[in-house]
């Protein structure tokens, strides 16, 4: 299979983007009406395993539809096509196929060279039919839900008329680390969350990865049974103590007094492996990190490091994840003030 270009991936979300800052669109998008004013539609009754078939060296671009399909998954098939005709670089004739015959899933990926191209597509029409802006407000910045608000949170997603599957691999790029879904065989985890395997899934793969969750939530979402797991602990955050305002101390000072304390002649070494994991853990921006997330999902990764994770007794350096975290939002805060 041909490896998914990021930069390309990354144009197909910002055009989606584009498109839904330009016509002001809100879930749930009329995507029926969209592909209509720019592609002649034909509803096609076919045997074969193509959801949708698009010429783009017609003028304007012609976009066979096979019949019969749920109407979740015909709105996905339509934002997919929607995707090959608004991404320029996308060329010829198009034959946009499933990964199985179940009528629940969204369009995925054909084989072998158009794999690439059907991945941009499918980025164009998850942001197209489930805006950024739309779903970002309602978990940015924040590590842990409750059983109550994650429920909010997918009755408010279901309003996108999207499927299951659709709707959470939507939703967990917004999610900061520690947020599993399971839909069937399928799962979506937010970016620096434990890896379930490969799918599909059988039940005990499901089953042996949610018994490490620190909590788990089942809902019934867009007809399908939707399982959340918790990956990471709430970290309790001691308050800060009357002595820390007086230390004057950078946040890589402590770090690397703490790691002299604990590792001695490796010290430097563990310090540029705990800087590494905070750039990695905190390096998407546009997650809305706070105080408390950082400190959350920083503590979690380096617990996990068996060479990292006896830094984590050391009494300061819960003082350097304060200063560096602190000092994360405040610099991102100047940058976007800035831009405005």
């Amino acid at each position: 299979m041909v490896a998914a270009n990021r930069a390309a991936v990354a144009e197909a979300a910002q055009r989606a983007r584009h498109l839904v800052e330009t016509l002001d669109l809100t879930p749930p998008v009329d995507v029926a009406q969209l592909i209509s004013e720019r592609a002649n539609v034909e509803y096609v009754d076919w045997s074969h395993s193509c959801d949708a078939v698009t010429s783009l060296s017609h003028e304007p671009p012609r976009v066979f539809v096979r019949q019969g399909a749920t109407p979740l998954r015909e709105r996905f098939t339509l934002a997919h096509e929607l995707g090959h005709i608004e991404l320029a670089w996308h060329v010829g004739t198009v034959d946009c196929v499933t990964d199985s015959a179940r009528e629940d899933d969204e369009v995925v990926f054909p084989q072998k060279a158009a794999w690439a191209q059907e991945q941009e597509a499918n980025e164009f029409a998850s942001r197209l039919l489930v805006p950024d802006r739309w779903v970002s407000p309602l978990v940015s910045g924040r590590t842990h839900f409750t059983h109550e608000e994650m429920r909010d949170i997918l009755a408010h997603l279901a309003e996108a008329n999207v499927s299951a599957l659709a709707g959470v691999i939507a939703l967990r790029r917004h999610l900061l680390p520690g947020h599993a879904f399971f839909v069937g065989d399928r799962f979506a985890v937010s970016d620096g969350t434990p890896w379930p395997g490969y799918p599909p899934l059988t039940i005990k793969d499901i089953s042996d990865y949610l018994a490490g969750a620190y909590e788990v939530g089942e809902f019934e979402h867009q007809g399908r049974t939707v399982k959340w797991a918790l990956m990471l602990p709430m970290v309790d955050v001691p308050q800060p103590v009357d002595g820390d305002s007086h230390d004057t101390r950078k946040a890589h000072e402590v770090l690397t007094d703490c790691c002299s304390d604990v590792f001695g002649d490796d010290a430097p070494a563990r310090v540029y492996s705990i800087n590494g994991i905070v750039g990695a853990v905190t390096r998407n921006a546009s997650l809305g990190w706070q105080e408390g997330s950082i400190i959350t999902a920083v503590h979690a990764r380096i617990n996990e490091r068996i060479d990292l994770r006896a830094i984590l007794d050391h009494p300061e350096f819960m003082l350097y994840l304060r200063k560096r975290a602190n000092g994360i939002v405040e610099r991102r805060g100047k940058k976007g003030s800035a831009r405005t």
